[in-house]
């Protein structure tokens, strides 16, 4: 087992656990909701607006797509590491 990889599986852990957290749920809730009525309510005329309301919805999906990552990352190193141990239990 490498630290990189122990590294990337605790790493992982941890981006699911803040994921899987009741607060962050909501936050994320509540932010994309407001955003989306900032959105909503933006005039035809108020392009510029409904631009930086749609970067502020892309940043959070963003955000979120990164967490997603470091999770699946994680689960590869996982594998990895176990994969190397039944590997050296078969040299045994």
């Amino acid at each position: 087992m490498t630290n990189n990889d122990q590294n990337e599986v605790n790493r992982g852990e941890q981006a699911e656990s803040i994921l899987e957290n009741p607060i962050y749920q909501e936050a994320f809730l509540i932010i994309r909701a407001r955003l989306m009525e900032e959105f909503q309510k933006t005039k035809f005329t108020q392009s510029d607006e409904r631009d930086e309301v749609w970067r502020k919805m892309q940043s959070v999906d963003w955000m979120e797509k990164h967490f997603q990552q470091v999770i699946t990352s994680g689960r590869i190193s996982e594998q990895s590491i176990l994969a190397r141990g039944t590997d050296f239990l078969k040299g045994l």
